[in-house]
């Protein structure tokens, strides 16, 4: 069969093979939280990237901003005006950990600024734009390791896009919004290991 025709056959939203396609868990969630998604264009096209699934499930509150496009520089005006608390999800040397004393501190509703990339283009995102690098920054609790398969990474806790915001909203929103999340994201990672390996037959 010809790559061509092997696309041809993936489901357009969730980038599986038909067959295990996982759409079906996608159930869209309303939380008070708005969360902005700063991706680097290089992930838009890879069928590993999860920021795409964040949007899908908390559809509204959630959104993509793009960065690294040749012929425009990337400005955070729009992200700035949405409404909230701002605070950047990265774990840099000022992050305060997201805890119930953090939330008992800043009782919110909060808008979640989060890198997506590599971790080397997630670094520079904070550290080239003044308004975010003079925001409050916050870090998820220790413990958390990744679920996350399909990339290869040097420390078990540098997870994902999507667990990260996962694990964040556990804390801001509480652990039935993060459950559900996760329900979609272990199914993703599994169906999406089988079709790459080339099994034709998958059992949940």
């Amino acid at each position: 069969m010809s790559k061509r025709a092997i696309t041809a056959q993936r489901c357009i939203r969730c980038r599986i093979n038909l067959p295990l396609c996982v759409c079906e868990l996608i159930h869209p969630l309303v939380v008070r939280t708005n969360i902005s998604l700063v991706v680097h264009v290089s992930e838009l096209t890879l069928s590993s990237n999860t920021a795409q699934f964040i949007r899908q499930m908390i559809p509204g509150q959630a959104d993509i901003f793009i960065r690294g496009q040749e012929h425009e520089r990337f400005t955070p005006d729009q992200i700035l005006a949405r409404s909230g608390q701002q605070i950047f999800l990265f774990p840099s040397e000022d992050s305060l950990e997201l805890n119930d004393n953090f939330l008992k501190n800043n009782p919110g509703p909060h808008h979640l600024i989060v890198p997506d990339g590599k971790w080397t283009q997630a670094i520079k995102v904070r550290n080239r734009e003044p308004a975010f690098k003079n925001m409050q920054a916050v870090k998820l609790p220790k413990g958390i390791t990744a679920e996350y398969e399909l990339r290869k990474t040097p420390h078990p806790e540098w997870v994902s896009t999507y667990e990260s915001v996962a694990h964040a909203l556990g804390i801001l929103e509480g652990t039935p919004i993060r459950d559900e999340l996760m329900v979609f994201f272990r199914a993703w990672v599994k169906r999406t290991m089988y079709n790459r390996t080339g099994y034709r037959r998958y059992e949940d």
